[in-house]
């Protein structure tokens, strides 16, 4: 399935492949919203959507349900290990658009999420909303 992932940066500032990031979204048009809105929060030069090909082994199952059933409208995916993204979109900074990243998604844990999910959605719910992707 193809996750996109918003990365804030000033002129000049390198990627780091050691954390890619863990949270990713189906949804191109809120990475790049996303993206916009905190950017002019932090005031940062520009921003780069990347774009990357998963398969559901790299899924983090727990957490990408439990973002599923409380942050509506993120379509939110949580992974983890290596990962091979591209950039799709660049906005504000002088940034080479043909670029391809290989890299450690991180192990960035975030205060809301959780070690064991118990809701009631499943994993066939999620593939389904991501096929209409």
């Amino acid at each position: 399935m193809k996750i996109y992932r918003s990365i804030l940066l000033n002129e000049g500032e390198e990627i780091n492949t050691n954390n890619l990031g863990c949270s990713w979204t189906l949804c191109e048009i809120f990475a790049e919203d996303h993206a916009k809105d905190i950017n002019n929060h932090l005031q940062k030069d520009g921003f780069v959507i990347f774009q990357a090909e998963i398969n559901e082994d790299m899924i983090d199952w727990d957490n990408t349900l439990f973002a599923m059933e409380n942050r509506d409208n993120e379509f939110e995916v949580v992974v983890s290990g290596n990962i091979k993204a591209s950039v799709r979109t660049v906005e504000g900074i002088d940034f080479d658009e043909d670029q391809k990243f290989e890299g450690s998604t991180g192990n960035n844990e975030f205060e809301d999420y959780c070690e064991k999910y118990e809701g009631d959605i499943t994993k066939k719910d999620f593939l389904n909303v991501a096929s209409e992707f």
